[in-house]
């Protein structure tokens, strides 16, 4: 069948959005009817399920243990720790239920979901790494998020494959010794670098390949003893670093001084390389992908985020290896599997299923670990099951269910808890006004004996009980900061981790607590949006999507002119 583009309204935001002839065959493919929702709408009803690192202590309602959850004390369904809720003394089975045709698909799972309970976390196979949370493979690593097999690694996300030792990066493979830094790759101490791979001793840069001992620089390929893109040589550069004064007034000072050389240098119009007919930002050996936002081996898949080895995909968030999914978040493997969310291992041919293991032709189903043939959490024989699972789709074709996700009500977090607040931030009267959920931290009292303008601003001048002390977030200091910093804790300690880590690269202690920090450093990052835009080389004529908007003030180029001039 041969299908046009059709520009439909979205059901939730208003906004006119085109469905593609591609969309259309993929829909087909999966027999469900064209989305309601535009996909920024879409993304952001998966990312409300998403809650990676607003942890909390409270109470296994299996064994009375004091435990960390992504989940409060005072939700609705039970949360068991991690250990008991894998084990062989819980199986979800036991909750199993009727499907009632009287009612709504998405009203009898949630009642389900309501009583069967909760994994509190997962930090698998992780070692001293309590406060970890969609990780693996950790060792002594604190508040780390969405990252595996490293090791000392501190308040990240996305931190890979034998990282050692980091705080405060996103975006980071095989490297050590680094602190706030964005995409970086085999990077060795390494400090507020962006883009960078393969670098030594790089500061406040972006853009550096091959790179050692470079500061403020943009742009630069297999150099040496650069200072803001000139070339002092090893005497001069040396001298320099030997009496630059770690403090924070010279921190700042480096970071205006390196963003305004970055802003006189041009950028290739994407993050990324080995990209074939495709379009997006952080994208690497892609081929034919549409809209895709941190994606690796992507082939044949739209409208996802942060998916590797993907293939024939389509909106999926936070997913690995899959292949025919759609409106998946949060899942290890989909195949052929749609409308699930924090799934692990392979999950094959099941629909509108949560927190699942290793599950095949399941429906509607919550909390079942190596399962076939269920729904709504109750047993089938193989033809039963299939015969129900046809007059359910029916049922819910009918009322308009079918083929979509979630609803946004249903979602177990406020919407400042969920990753939506990092990528589509809102304050508290913007999102009750969207219809979202918002979660009001009671306040602590907190006795801070450091006040934010008391701060150590070099490391010499921290005292030896600084890990003892209750430091004041300088984000209080700043007028209506409720808006701009939404999860603040107010106060904040030092961890011996990460002071032992300020002291081997010799800077001061944070002035912002975690929650702060991390959202400056997403504050950085591009927005996962694109802009039709044509190269700002002189006398070329190339056009493109990219994420930098056209009101911003880079230089842009295609990636033909922008490889000109850097190699």
């Amino acid at each position: 069948m041969e299908y046009k583009s059709e520009n439909k309204i979205c059901k939730n935001c208003k906004c006119d959005f085109i469905i593609e002839p591609d969309d259309f065959s993929f829909y087909e493919k999966i027999k469900v009817p064209p989305p309601t929702f535009c996909p920024e709408c879409r993304y952001i009803r998966r990312l409300l399920d998403r809650n990676e690192y607003n942890f909390y202590k409270r109470k296994c309602d299996a064994t009375g243990e004091s435990i960390i959850s992504i989940y409060r004390e005072n939700v609705s369904f039970p949360v068991y720790k991690q250990e008991y809720w894998k084990s062989d003394k819980f199986d979800a089975v036991k909750y199993g239920r009727d499907f009632d045709f009287n009612k709504s698909f998405f009203e009898q799972y949630e009642e389900l979901r309501d009583i069967v309970p909760h994994l509190a976390m997962v930090n698998a196979s992780s070692v001293n790494s309590e406060y970890t949370n969609q990780s693996q493979n950790n060792k002594d690593c604190y508040m780390l998020v969405t990252s595996g097999s490293n090791e000392k690694c501190m308040y990240g996300s996305w931190c890979q494959w034998g990282c050692y030792f980091l705080s405060d990066c996103y975006l980071a493979e095989k490297s050590e010794y680094c602190y706030e830094c964005i995409n970086i790759k085999k990077c060795s101490h390494c400090l507020w670098s962006s883009d960078c791979s393969d670098c030594v001793n790089v500061y406040f840069s972006n853009d550096c390949k091959g790179c050692t001992d470079c500061f403020g620089c943009v742009g630069l390929r297999n150099k040496q003893y650069f200072y803001f893109n000139k070339n002092i040589g090893k005497d001069e550069y040396e001298k320099k670093v030997k009496n630059f004064e770690w403090d924070r007034d010279f921190i700042k000072k480096s970071q205006e001084e390196a963003f305004k050389l970055r802003l006189s240098m041009p950028i290739k119009f994407y993050h990324g390389v080995q990209v074939q007919q495709s379009n997006g930002d952080y994208i690497e050996n892609t081929q034919r992908m549409k809209l895709g936002f941190n994606c690796h081996k992507n082939k044949d898949t739209a409208y996802m985020q942060d998916a590797w080895d993907s293939e024939d995909c389509r909106d999926c968030t936070e997913i690995i290896t899959g292949q025919l999914a759609y409106e998946a978040q949060g899942v290890e493997a989909p195949h052929r599997s749609m409308i699930i969310r924090s799934c692990f291992g392979t999950i094959t041919d099941s629909y509108y299923c949560d927190m699942c293991f290793g599950v095949e032709n399941c429906f509607g189903c919550f909390g079942l670990k190596k399962k076939s043939y269920c729904i709504l959490n109750k047993q089938y024989s193989k033809s039963d099951y299939f015969s129900l699972k046809e007059k359910i789709i029916k049922h819910m074709i009918d009322i308009e269910e079918w083929g979509e996700y979630f609803p946004a009500n249903f979602s177990p977090f406020a919407y400042n808890e969920s990753m939506a607040q990092d990528y589509f931030p809102l304050n508290k009267e913007e999102a009750k006004r969207k219809g979202y959920k918002w979660y009001d931290r009671p306040e602590r009292d907190y006795k801070i004996f450091i006040p934010a303008e008391k701060i150590p601003k070099t490391f010499s001048e921290i005292k030896e009980n600084i890990l003892e002390e209750a430091i004041q977030c300088s984000s209080q200091k700043l007028n209506d900061y409720k808006d701009e910093y939404p999860l603040c804790t107010t106060a904040f300690k030092i961890t011996s981790l990460e002071l032992s880590l300020y002291k081997i690269l010799n800077l001061p202690i944070p002035e912002k607590c975690f929650a702060c920090r991390r959202t400056d450093r997403f504050m950085l990052r591009n927005p996962r949006n694109l802009w039709h835009r044509k190269c700002m080389k002189e006398g070329c004529n190339n056009e493109f999507e990219t994420s930098y908007a056209p009101d911003r003030p880079e230089i842009v180029y295609c990636e033909n002119c922008y490889n000109k001039e850097v190699y």
